[in-house]
């Protein structure tokens, strides 16, 4: 099985449940759960995909802080290569408050800190050259690295063989598009959540969205669609979308799009196609909400497969 180099935002998150409104100044507000979790695109799909049997390393930047050595045991104990996280003094691990809704939906409160600092440098050559597919992970939440030094990483990447990927999130900072331009012609497979696409396109329609990223230059797109599943655009052309298990209640959705990303990376790791590789992260990212933080729920591939054969779809 071909090795997954996930590269990007890593953040703590505080998460905390349920919160449907919030208390005004001065009010106390009891909730019924406080938990610390790893979060983070990069740093969810790695600690997803070790936990699936694939294996994965991991380039992110913390803070030399106590949330930066949660981080790097956190990913550690899961199995993930973490000797490529850089620890730099000069910032505060990225960190995050995620209110979670009764319903299983989020709300956050984000301190860039870190991630923010994230540069094309911190990945290293001996990470790059053991990996089969290079995943961006948490695109426009990377100040210092998304735009131009991202689209070089990644030119190099295909010069050396590799598959490339990425996601994003939600930009912040409002740039949305002159973020990913320069990366788009050197990516083999786009994948962004619904939301973000749409923002970034100026569409609405998934297959309308998808052309304006083959126009810009990307090999193959997956438009993820939450509880409806996900849009799949093939390399040669074939377009369709794969439901996934509606009648699993979420508990909490944080991370489920990363679980995705995580899941379909594990297929095409092992050689799977594009359908089969869609299955199974359906699957993943239901696992993914049914517990509370962004890899808590995630089991060995025998599992979902098993989960798979024995659980119909809607």
């Amino acid at each position: 099985m071909e090795r997954v180099l996930c590269v990007g935002s890593v953040t703590t998150d505080v998460i905390v449940t349920p919160v449907d409104t919030l208390p005004p100044p001065g009010v106390l507000q009891a909730v019924r759960g406080t938990t610390t979790h790893v979060g983070g695109c990069a740093s969810n799909a790695a600690i997803d995909l070790a936990k699936l049997g694939a294996p994965a390393s991991l380039s992110c930047r913390v803070g030399q802080d106590s949330f930066g050595d949660f981080v790097a045991a956190t990913v550690s104990q899961a199995g993930v290569d973490a000797s490529g996280i850089v620890r730099d003094p000069k910032v505060s691990t990225t960190s995050s408050v995620v209110l979670v809704h009764s319903d299983g939906e989020r709300s956050f409160l984000y301190n860039p800190g870190s991630t923010s600092s994230f540069s094309a440098q911190d990945v290293r050559d001996e990470d790059l050259q053991a990996c089969g597919i290079l995943f961006v992970a948490g695109a426009m939440l990377l100040s210092s690295f998304d735009g131009e030094p991202c689209a070089g990483l990644l030119r190099k990447a295909q010069q050396m063989g590799k598959f490339t990927v990425m996601d994003t999130a939600w930009d912040f900072e409002d740039r949305w598009m002159e973020k990913i331009a320069p990366s788009l012609p050197y990516l083999d497979l786009f994948m962004p959540s619904y939301e973000e696409a749409a923002r970034l396109s100026g569409e609405k329609a998934p297959a309308r969205i998808a052309d304006v990223f083959f126009q810009m230059g990307a090999k193959s797109v997956i438009i993820k669609l939450g509880k409806d599943g996900a849009y799949f655009c093939e390399p040669g052309g074939d377009r369709y979308t794969l439901p996934t298990y509606r009648a699993i209640k979420p508990v909490d959705t944080t991370g489920a799009g990363d679980s995705f990303c995580a899941g379909f990376l594990c297929g095409l790791a092992q050689g799977w196609d594009y359908r089969r590789s869609g299955a199974f992260a359906n699957a993943v990212g239901t696992h993914c909400i049914m517990e509370v933080g962004a890899s808590t729920g995630i089991k060995p591939m025998a599992e979902i497969l098993d989960f798979m054969a024995r659980t119909p779809l809607e």
